[in-house]
């Protein structure tokens, strides 16, 4: 076992678990607002939840890569018996990041379907089959690529295998394309919506949560070219700093809604309950103490001044009911 990790290797034992914290907080305020507010759970919650397992198969191998097996170690550092043990890995990875990937564009397509009935339940359900398709041809290519399946990893196999790298390039270009359609399928409902531009603007900014899991996808393109680099065991380090980062950031995205969700109704029901607190039959709190010690009859009722105490009342009435509300709001 190693005992020293080179800086790629820490910075992703420390984001990995750092991301983690995040995800799951992020997944226990998921769960909150499926149980309390929404009151049901959906395929796409499941789905988010399976991806999540998923991922922390994904987090469980890279960080036994990169403790046990060298991975993000330079070359003149790592074992023979290591280097074998890191072409295991990297198939691993891959099988486990084309099965996270599908289980987050499923719950994302589902989610959407759900929130735009307007739009051709047709075309989400092609999209669907498609995505389901792809994680079938990522999990197959990682599996059959090479004849016998040890010859992956173990040079002394008699066996052959293709052009793994060109193989996984071309299947995480698909699955770029497949992420780009689903950011742009909102866009022209949520812009139809009757509300303020600056509320459309933040819905879209929420449904576009996942553009961050793109950009990683598009680094890790990158990453999956130099794997077979003089370098191997360094830059696979890159690979699987990518592989735990985008498969976190993606269940953190489908999350998103939920979250915004438990914001919007926090602030809306958190003021409402203080200026409760800050009014006495009508009055403010320092008047009616001031009425009650000094024996005082206020000649009229005083309101509660939000400048003063710094309130925002958004949310305690119920007369705005646009359109970008209700998305919030369900």
């Amino acid at each position: 076992m190693s005992l020293t990790i080179s800086d790629v290797a820490l910075a992703t034992i420390i984001c990995t678990y750092v991301f983690v914290f995040v995800a799951l907080l992020s997944l226990l305020i998921h769960g909150y607002v499926c149980r309390r507010i929404k009151r049901r759970v959906s395929f796409a919650d499941y789905s988010t939840f399976i991806a999540f397992i998923l991922t922390l198969g994904i987090i469980g191998q890279i960080t036994w890569a990169v403790i046990d097996e060298g991975q993000g170690q330079h070359m003149p550092d790592v074992t023979r018996s290591q280097l074998d043990l890191m072409g295991k890995s990297l198939l691993i990875n891959e099988a486990l990041w084309a099965l996270v990937n599908t289980f987050i564009r499923l719950s994302a397509i589902w989610a959407l379907t759900e929130l735009f009935l307007i739009v051709s339940k047709y075309s989400f359900r092609v999209l669907m089959a498609i995505s389901i398709m792809h994680g079938a041809a990522a999990l197959l290519t990682a599996v059959l690529i090479c004849h016998p399946i040890q010859a992956g990893w173990d040079t002394q196999v008699d066996g052959r295998c293709g052009n793994q790298i060109d193989a996984y390039v071309s299947l995480e270009a698909c699955g770029l394309l497949i992420d780009t359609f689903i950011l742009i399928i909102p866009v022209w409902p949520v812009l139809r919506l009757r509300s303020s531009i600056r509320k459309r603007v933040g819905i879209l900014l929420i449904l576009s949560a996942g553009a961050i899991v793109s950009i990683t996808t598009g680094l890790r393109i990158a990453a999956l070219h130099r794997v077979n680099s003089p370098d191997f065991s360094y830059d696979q380090g890159y690979l699987g700093l990518l592989s735990t980062l985008g498969a976190l950031l993606g269940v953190i995205s489908c999350c998103a809604p939920s979250i915004a969700t438990f914001i919007y109704r926090w602030r809306a029901i958190r003021p409402c309950a203080i200026n409760s607190e800050l009014r006495v039959n009508g009055e403010s709190a320092p008047q009616e103490m001031a009425r009650r010690t000094q024996g005082t009859t206020l000649s009229r009722r005083p309101e509660v001044e939000v400048g003063t105490y710094d309130l925002d009342t958004e949310g305690c009435s119920d007369g705005d009911n646009s359109d970008g509300d209700k998305f919030l709001k369900t």
